[in-house]
C-alpha cells in the first residue's frame, strides 16, 4: 500500500492519557513484569523493571521470592544462551535479576525451601553482572551499566527514592510535572540525584507543553535544581546561578536548543569540545576510491572535525575511516557515552530512546559505522534502519542536519522497504509542518553529485510513494526536487533523465514553472545533451 493511501497523524501532545505507561502498582504486577517472555518486552521494559524493584523491594517477603522463580529461571536460561531473540540489554537485565535473587537469598537466609533449592542448584554457578557475558553488555551500553550499579546499591539499602529517568509515556517520554515531583522527593529527603540518571531524565522529558511543570518547579523546588528546570522548561529563559552540576546544565542546554551556544557555559570543559560531537551535526561526503582495472568505489562517510578529544585514523588512502572519541571530563555527558555504543538491532530502539529529545549523535554513529556502500544489501543494516525510522516517527525533536542527512541516505537505500519507510517519515513530518524539504533536497544533491546511489531508486520513490499525498506534500516535494537538482553538477549524472521525468510530473501536478535562476542555468546546460533535450524542453 502506498503512502498516499495511509492516514497520517497530525501533531498531538506528547503527554496524553492513551500513551501513558501503566505503573507497576504492587508485587503481583512486578512479578508479572519480570516474568513475561522476551518477545513481549516493550522498549521501556528494562527501565520499568529496575524502577519497580527499587520501589517495591522493601515489601518483598520470603514467600514472594518463591513466586519469582520463573523469572529467575528465564534469566538463567538467557545467560546460558538458551533463549532466542535476545539482545545485550536483555542479557544485562538477566544478570541484574540473578544478582537480585542473590540479594533475596542473603536477606532471608535462604527464604523458603523451594527458593533455597533453586538458588543453590541453579544460580550460584552464575555470577550475574560479574560474568564475562554480562560485562561485555555493560561495556557496550555504559548508561545502563551505571544505572544497574546504582539500583543494586539502592535495593540493598532499601532506598526507595525513584529513578528520575523512568519513562511515563510511550515510547520513552517523561511527564515534566512528574519529573518535578520526583526531584521534590529527593529535595525532601536531602538526597542528591545520580548524575547520569538525571541526564537521561533531562533527555527524555517532554518539552512541548511545560507551563504546569514550570509553575510547580517555581513553587516547590529550591536551589540549583529549581534554576535548572526553570531554564529547561521556559523557552525564553537563560541559565542562571551557581553551576555546580555542569554536566546537567550542559545536557539541559543541548536538549533545549542544540544549536544555541550558551555563553554562560563557556567555562565548562564540555564547551572546549568541537560542538559537532555533542549535537551530531557532522557533515558527510562521498569518497571516490579508484580501484584497479578502471573500477571505482564510492564510499559515504562522515567528515569528523579535528579535536583534541578525538583520534581519527584513515586507512587505505582514506577508504576506511576510524574515529575514537574520548570524554573531556571525569563526569561525561550522556551524549559522549553514545560514541562507544554498539549497533545491534535487538537493542537499538532502547538505545535511541535513552535520548528521544536529542538522538542525532546516535544517528551520526549509525552513519559512521554502517552506512558506506550504496550497493551492499546488508540485512542487519536494513533492520537497523527500519528500527531507526520507526522510532523517529514516534519522536518530536529538532531536526538538525544529521537527521536530515540520515533521512536522505535512507531515501537512497538499496532496500526498497527502507526507502518506502523513509518516504513515509518524510510525509508524516511534512503534515506536521516540521520537515525542511528544501534542506533534505540539498543533501540529496550533495550526495548524488558523486553518483553514490543509482538515481532511479529515488526517482521511482517520488512517483510511486511521495507524490499526490496532498497539495501540501506536492509543494514540499517540488521544493525538495528543486534543491536536489540544483546541487547536481553541470555534467549530467547517470540516469538524470529519470529524475527530471519525475520532476516534470510534480511540476505538472502543482501547475508550476521553474523560476530559480541557478536551476534554469543548469537545465539549459543539461539540454545540450541530446538524450536530455526533450525532457528539458518540457520543463522549460
Amino acid at each position: 500500500m502506498g503512502i498516499q493511501k495511509k492516514q497520517l497523524n497530525s501533531t498531538m501532545p506528547l503527554i496524553r492519557e492513551e500513551m501513558r505507561i501503566p505503573e507497576v502498582a504492587n508485587l503481583k504486577g512486578l512479578i508479572s513484569l519480570i516474568s513475561q517472555p522476551i518477545e513481549e518486552n516493550e522498549s521501556f521494559h528494562l527501565d520499568l523493571v529496575i524502577a519497580s524493584l527499587v520501589r517495591i523491594h522493601p515489601s518483598v517477603k520470603p514467600k514472594d521470592a518463591t513466586r519469582m522463580i520463573p523469572a529467575f529461571e528465564q534469566a538463567r536460561l538467557i545467560m546460558k544462551d538458551q533463549v532466542e531473540g535476545v539482545g545485550d540489554l536483555d542479557v544485562l537485565l538477566a544478570s541484574f535479576l540473578i544478582d537480585y535473587a542473590g540479594v533475596l537469598f542473603q536477606e532471608y537466609e535462604g527464604c523458603t525451601p523451594e527458593f533455597y533449592e533453586f538458588y543453590v542448584n541453579n544460580l550460584q554457578v552464575d555470577s550475574g553482572i560479574k560474568s564475562k557475558k554480562a560485562q561485555q553488555s555493560y561495556r557496550d551500553y555504559k548508561p545502563y551499566w551505571e544505572l544497574a550499579k546504582r539500583i543494586t546499591k539502592q535495593i540493598r539499602e532499601k532506598n526507595t527514592l525513584p529513578l528520575l529517568s523512568t519513562p511515563t509515556h510511550r515510547p520513552a517520554w517523561i511527564d515534566p510535572v512528574v519529573l518535578v515531583l520526583r526531584l521534590q522527593e529527593y529535595q525532601n529527603a536531602k538526597a542528591k540525584p545520580d548524575n547520569l540518571d538525571f541526564q537521561i531524565a533531562l533527555s527524555r522529558v517532554a518539552l512541548d507543553r511545560t507551563k504546569d511543570a514550570l509553575r510547580l518547579a517555581d513553587k516547590e523546588l529550591t536551589g540549583e535544581y529549581r534554576e535548572l528546570l526553570l531554564f529547561l522548561f521556559d523557552p525564553k529563559a537563560r541559565p542562571k546561578g551557581r553551576f555546580t552540576q555542569q554536566a546537567l546544565w550542559m545536557t539541559a542546554g543541548l536538549v533545549k536548543s542544540p544549536e544555541t551556544v550558551y555563553e554562560e557555559f563557556a567555562g565548562f570543559p564540555y564547551s572546549a569540545v568541537n560542538r559537532a560531537y555533542l549535537t551530531g551535526d557532522i557533515p558527510c561526503d562521498v569518497f571516490v576510491f579508484e580501484k584497479p582495472f578502471g573500477k571505482v568505489d564510492r564510499i559515504l562517510q562522515l567528515l569528523p572535525p579535528s579535536d583534541k578529544n578525538v583520534q581519527i585514523q584513515r586507512r587505505f588512502g582514506g577508504y576506511a575511516l576510524y574515529v575514537t572519541y574520548r570524554p573531556c571530563s571525569r563526569i561525561p555527558l550522556l551524549v559522549e557515552t553514545f560514541w562507544k555504543m554498539s549497533l545491534r538491532e535487538k537493542d537499538w530502539k532502547r538505545i535511541l530512546l535513552l535520548s528521544p529529545n536529542a538522538p542525532q549523535v546516535l544517528l551520526a554513529l549509525l552513519v559512521r559505522d554502517r552506512v558506506r556502500d550504496a550497493y551492499w544489501n546488508d540485512t542487519e543494516l536494513s533492520q537497523l534502519n527500519l528500527v531507526t525510522l520507526d522510532t523517529l516517527r514516534e519522536l518530536d525533536f529538532r531536526w538538525g542536519k544529521m537527521a536530515k542527512t540520515y533521512l536522505a541516505i535512507c531515501l537512497l537505500s538499496v532496500n526498497k522497504t527502507v526507502r518506502t519507510n523513509a518516504a513515509e517519515l518524510w510525509a508524516e513530518f511534512v503534515k506536521k509542518g516540521k520537515m525542511d524539504s528544501f534542506a533534505v533536497g540539498q543533501i540529496l544533491g550533495e550526495i548524488q553529485s558523486h553518483e553514490w546511489s543509482p538515481i532511479q531508486r529515488f526517482a521511482g520513490l517520488v512517483t510511486e510513494d511521495m507524490m499526490n499525498i496532498s497539495p501540501r506534500h506536492n509543494h514540499e516535494l517540488e521544493l525538495l526536487l528543486l534543491s536536489f537538482l540544483s546541487g547536481l553538477p553541470e555534467t549530467p549524472v547517470k540516469d538524470l533523465k529519470r529524475l527530471l521525468e519525475a520532476f516534470t510530473e510534480v511540476l505538472a501536478v502543482n501547475q508550476s514553472k521553474v523560476m530559480d535562476a541557478s536551476l534554469l542555468s543548469l537545465l539549459r546546460k543539461w539540454g545540450e545533451n541530446s538524450k536530455l533535450q526533450e525532457i528539458i524542453e518540457k520543463i522549460l
